[in-house]
């Protein structure tokens, strides 16, 4: 028997190999399309620890001045109303007998 040429195992491994490099690239950018989901959950989470910490920061800042303010508020009423001078009885002395020396 007689061998025939079979001229289509070219095409068909052209065929095939562009059909892998789809595959490989739909992989790829299916992969791809993962981290970016990931990237943009981790964005907003770390969008929303700022906005909180952002919020933290002023509701402190607040409460520093508020403090501040109190203090100043205090120091003010005290100076403007002097303490009035301490007097003190004056104490008297005794003396000691001396021990005779021996």
């Amino acid at each position: 028997m007689a061998k025939t040429l079979n001229t289509q195992q070219p095409v068909t491994t052209d065929q095939d190999e562009a059909k892998k490099q789809r595959k490989k690239q739909a992989k790829r950018e299916a992969k791809l399309m993962l981290e970016l989901a990931d990237a943009r959950k981790d964005v907003q989470r770390a969008e929303q620890k700022f906005s909180k910490a952002q919020s933290n920061l002023e509701a402190s800042r607040s409460h520093l001045r508020h403090i501040e303010e109190e203090l100043a508020q205090i120091r003010n009423n005290h100076t403007a109303q002097p303490e009035p001078p301490v007097v003190t009885a004056p104490v008297e002395q005794t003396s000691i007998p001396d021990q005779g020396e021996s």
